[in-house]
């Protein structure tokens, strides 16, 4: 049997958690995906492909709340970090402003007089 690029990334980045009630919804998986390939530097296939992958290697999805879910799956492995870490929203000028470095450490740490 051949190793497929899905499989690799399957192996690499998921455990499967049967007593675990949450799983991957498709938009996590699939940004999943895309961080195992440029870590991996692998082209990654489009998102319509990597759902026809996951049903060959006999992932099948439900629907919860209009969302796809991949149930008892759960990320692992450095493409999970550097998913995790890119997915976070960036920061936007209309909210409050981000104190200062130098302001953090005179709050955190009181200076010596």
């Amino acid at each position: 049997m051949t190793d497929t690029q899905i499989s690799s990334f399957l192996r690499d980045c998921v455990v499967f958690e049967d007593d675990t009630e949450k799983g991957l919804d498709f938009d996590t998986f699939y940004g999943l995906y895309i961080s195992w390939c440029v870590l991996g530097r692998k082209i990654p296939i489009p998102d319509s492909a990597f759902k026809t992958a996951l049903g060959l290697e006999g992932l099948r999805p439900i629907k919860e709340n209009g969302q796809r879910i991949y149930p008892g799956m759960s990320m692992v492995g450095p493409a999970a970090r550097d998913y995790v870490v890119n997915s976070v929203p960036t920061w936007n000028e209309d909210h409050a402003s981000v104190p200062e470095l130098s302001q953090i450490v005179e709050e955190a740490v009181p200076s010596i007089a």
